[in-house]
């Protein structure tokens, strides 16, 4: 923890600068309005957040950029500030300007889903955009409270049981959109090679997307760095599917995205 410190402010929060992305619109109309605030926090759940790790934390490390896994037993170390009343916190951003602005242009800045980070910070104190001795105050109570708002649906569906058949994918049906996100993944992995096919799974009579990836990296992580690549689009309840293997071997069906 840094050993700044930040005054409580006697009056409800308001914030007086432009708001930096859409996540931000949300929180300050729940701030204008508290019967909007369930709005920002279902948003922040699924939005990203950002942190400033400490040097020795995950990610923390100088030069040690790309995408990664919270691997078990690794232990994530943000900074924060510590408050008039003497309780360290966490201190979080809903856009990554706000981190540099308090933390300086050299700071490593992380993002992760805000589910994911809060579940990790549950019991801790966190400061979200402090800024002129204000920001938002979230007690291990609120945020368990937040956590519990019921998530956004799912905007593609799980890979079904059964047997699955895969198709080309003529070039005026390409899908530009996720192959855009997955080309942005891919900048961060080494993946060798990887097709999109269009898949139909014949059991459970469901259209949708099967991603073959051939890299060496664990499966495990791929498949998370993929999903969060495409957060966000839209499949209309389509299954979007991703299986990982070794390279080699045969190509793959459908459009080769790598």
């Amino acid at each position: 923890m840094t050993d700044a410190s930040t005054a409580a402010a006697p009056q409800p929060l308001r914030f007086t600068d432009n708001p930096m992305n859409p996540l931000e619109v949300a929180l300050y109309e729940g701030l204008a309005d508290h019967t909007k605030m369930g709005v920002f926090e279902r948003l922040m759940l699924e939005a990203d957040l950002y942190a400033v790790p400490e040097p020795d934390s995950p990610g923390g490390t100088p030069g040690d950029d790309g995408p990664k896994v919270l691997r078990p037993g690794e232990q994530l170390v943000l900074r924060g500030v510590v408050l008039n009343d003497g309780r360290n916190t966490v201190t979080l951003f809903t856009d990554p300007r706000r981190a540099t602005q308090m933390f300086g242009e050299g700071a490593r800045i992380i993002a992760m889903k805000g589910r994911n980070l809060l579940q990790i910070l549950k019991d801790a104190v966190v400061l979200l955009n402090p800024a002129d001795g204000k920001g938002l105050l979230l007690n291990p109570d609120q945020i368990r409270e937040v956590l519990e708002q019921t998530p956004v649906p799912p905007t593609h569906a799980r890979r079904p049981t059964g047997t699955v058949e895969l198709a080309d994918v003529p070039e005026p049906q390409h899908p530009i959109a996720l192959i855009g996100r997955l080309n942005e993944a891919f900048k961060g992995l080494d993946v060798k090679a990887a097709w999109l096919a269009r898949a139909r799974w014949m059991e459970a009579q469901m259209m949708g997307w099967h991603l073959d990836v051939r890299t060496d990296q664990p499966a495990d992580e791929v498949v998370a760095l993929i999903e969060r690549a495409v957060r966000g689009l839209q499949f209309g309840q389509e299954v979007f599917d991703v299986a990982v293997s070794k390279p080699g071997g045969a190509d793959g069906v459908g459009v080769k995205v790598k």
